[in-house]
């Protein structure tokens, strides 16, 4: 992320974790609250009046992010680093192996055909073609 880029958020996710980078360069961490409410990530940043080079500015802001189903949402970490990107990031679950059921093959010592069903059908043939 670039400096300037106030407010820009990525969101990735691979087969073993989800990670979201939001840029909150003009938060301080004691004015940022990250929490999990009914699987979403809610992120929210909140400043009172200060001065910058235009005046005065307060600032506030609330992001919530769907936590996908895969996620294991007690192991989300929140790191804040010296540029003022947020990053949140968890393992996901491991997914059980899908194993499948063999399925015996039974021989019936029997023909699946007989003649009398191919009889019965080359009569059904003889009709259509008439």
């Amino acid at each position: 992320m670039a400096l300037g880029d106030s407010g820009i958020s990525t969101i990735s996710s691979d087969k073993s974790e989800f990670k979201i980078n939001l840029d909150v360069q003009q938060f301080k961490p004691d004015e940022l609250k990250v929490k999990v409410v009914d699987d979403y990530l809610v992120i929210e940043g909140k400043h009172e009046e200060r001065s910058d080079e235009h005046g005065f500015i307060t600032r506030q802001f609330t992001r919530r992010y769907k936590i996908p189903q895969d996620v294991d949402q007690s192991a989300i970490e929140s790191n804040l680093s010296t540029d003022g990107v947020l990053t949140l990031k968890a393992k996901k679950k491991p997914t059980p192996e899908i194993e499948g059921r063999t399925i015996p093959i039974v021989q019936t010592k029997t023909p699946a055909v007989t003649n009398e069903k191919d009889k019965k059908s080359e009569k059904t043939e003889e009709k259509m073609e008439q």
